[in-house]
Formats: structure tokens, sequence, C-alpha cells
């Protein structure tokens, strides 16, 4: 669905209740707090209600990622047209250009949106690849940053396993879904609970590269290496696809964002995979994030982090 349309289909706030509300509830509105059907519609207030159980309030709205706001549902919906079709991103700064608003409000928008993309956890299996990259750029100075204020644009140059950028590890199913997610210590424990989470080990096979800590995964996956000091594929043994994804994501966040911090990149890799998964949908892209965003459930209320790690447990879960 192009912006075109979202403006004439849901150019007004009781149109995209109605849509929300279908989404959610479908025919038979239910209480958000105690999940009861006996509920009645208040005057004067455009979709909200009283349920006669809890004797509370709510609106649709209610838990998820349009609670509290004062950004008018019209204005989300064009926001999350324009994040949709936009497969390399786009910055908080084009959006308020194109819509008229605040920076503060299109990137509280943007990073609500981010959290909407978190995808409901199944996995991989079949042909898997696996592979670490290295996010950050050309360094402005040559210094140690503190954990915390990590940027993507003044980590070191040195290229590869041994810098000090921020390493995030991907395994990707051929023709299928993709997994990140950042890993500070490339260790064969962390690499292991990482592949567990993820993937399934009955008529799956692994394919990797040479690196050691990868020799681990052997104990629960069958694995296939592909030497890149001799060749970059043989036959079906390659990592292209994950190494194909790389090359999106950072020229995606070098061409949209210029620079992310360590502490939302977790936000962006969400952003990222979304676009990858559905790269194939042909559907109503719009309906189909609803519906996801819709059932976010309490990681909702935390979506704003202070810490890298709640940002990793919000998108990833805790190790």
């Amino acid at each position: 669905m192009n912006l075109i349309e979202v403006n004439k289909n849901y150019n007004t706030q009781a149109k995209c209740l109605k849509l929300l509300t279908e989404i959610r509830f479908g025919k038979n509105v239910r209480c958000t707090f105690c999940g009861s059907t006996s509920i009645k519609s208040i005057r004067n207030e455009q979709g909200r209600y009283s349920c006669k159980n809890c004797k509370k309030s709510f609106s649709v709205i209610v838990g998820t990622i349009f609670e509290d706001t004062r950004l008018s549902l019209p204005k989300w919906f064009q926001i999350i047209t324009l994040m949709l079709n936009a497969k390399s991103s786009v910055s908080a700064k084009e959006i308020q250009r194109n819509l008229g608003i605040s920076y503060k409000t299109a990137y509280y928008a943007c990073m609500r949106i981010r959290v909407g993309m978190l995808m409901p956890e199944t996995k991989l299996n079949g042909i898997i690849e696996m592979d670490e990259s290295y996010f950050g750029g050309k360094a402005r100075s040559q210094h140690n940053i503190a954990d915390n204020d990590v940027s993507l644009a003044t980590a070191s140059p040195k290229r590869g396993r041994g810098t000090n950028k921020v390493s995030v590890v991907g395994m990707v199913q051929r023709k299928g879904n993709v997994k990140t997610k950042l890993i500070d210590k490339l260790t064969k424990r962390n690499l292991l609970f990482m592949l567990k989470s993820n993937a399934k080990s009955d008529n799956s096979i692994l394919m990797t590269d040479g690196f050691k800590s990868y020799k681990e995964l052997e104990t629960y996956i069958d694995r296939l290496v592909i030497n890149h000091s001799k060749e970059y594929s043989k036959g079906i043994v390659h990592i292209n696809t994950i190494e194909g994804f790389w090359s999106y994501v950072k020229n995606g966040i070098k061409g949209s964002f210029k620079s992310v911090s360590k502490k939302y990149l977790p936000l962006y890799l969400v952003e990222f995979e979304w676009k990858f998964n559905h790269r194939n949908f042909k559907g109503n892209e719009l309906e189909k994030f609803l519906k996801n965003a819709l059932f976010q459930e309490k990681e909702l209320e935390h979506w704003k982090a202070q810490s890298p790690k709640q940002i990793k447990e919000i998108a990833y879960g805790s190790d």
C-alpha cells in the first residue's frame, strides 16, 4: 500500500480506529485489562469503551505502540507506510520534513514502529548460513570508547576479528528468514546459545566460514565449512546469503542514518530483519505490520531502554 492509498483510505481518526479494532478484536470488543466482552461505548469519546466487569475505560490502542501518543493515527499510518516502503529505511529527519512534524515526534514514532516489527519467535531449519559482521565506520580519533557510548562512526577502522567495532552475528535460512543478535564476545558458548535458540537441528545443516569458534556448533547441528582463503563458494556450500544481508544493512545505515549508536543498533537491525523477511510479501504490508504490532504485549512498555543490555533483551531476550 502506497502513501496515496493510505491518505485516501485512512485519512481520519475514525477510519484508523475502525481498522485497528477489526484487527485486534474482530467482531467482539474485549476489555484490554480483564478480557471481558461486557463493555459499552463511552459517549463523546471516539473509540473509547468502559468495561462493566472491571470498571476501567480503555481504547483499542491501550497496550500497543500507539498508547499515550498525541500524534493522530492518520499521521502514524503515514509514517508506518513511509518506513515499510523505504527498503533501505528512512531517517526521522526525512519524516520530519515530509510530514511537517517535530524531529522528536518523528524519532519517537520511528522507534516505536521498530518495536512493532519484533516478530514472534520461530526457529530456522533446512540449510542455514551463519556469519558475524562488524559495524563501525572510519575512525575520527584513535581511542577507546566506553561501552555505553560506542559510536559506529568512531570505532576502530581495523576490519574483521580483533576490531573494537560492534560485533553482530546473523543466521539466515536459505529462501527464508534472517535472525541477528549483538554478541560482544564471540565465544563458543555464546554462539552455541544463539544457534540453539534460533535453529532446529533436525533435518538442518549449517554453513559457516572457518572461524574456530564455530567448531563447537557441530555438537548440536551438522556443519559444512567454506574456506574463504581458497574460495567463496563450492556448490551449495557458501554463506553468500548472510553476507548479502550484511551488505544490505550496512548500505542502508550508511545511506539513511550515516551512523547509529551501539545502544540502539538492535532496534535498527529489527527493522532490516523485517524488510528482509518480507521481501517477497505480495499482500497488504500495512495490515500485516499492524497485526504484528498490536500483539507485542509488555515489551512495548519498555521500548526506550536505558542501557545496551536492556535494548538487547527487548529485541532478542536475555542470554
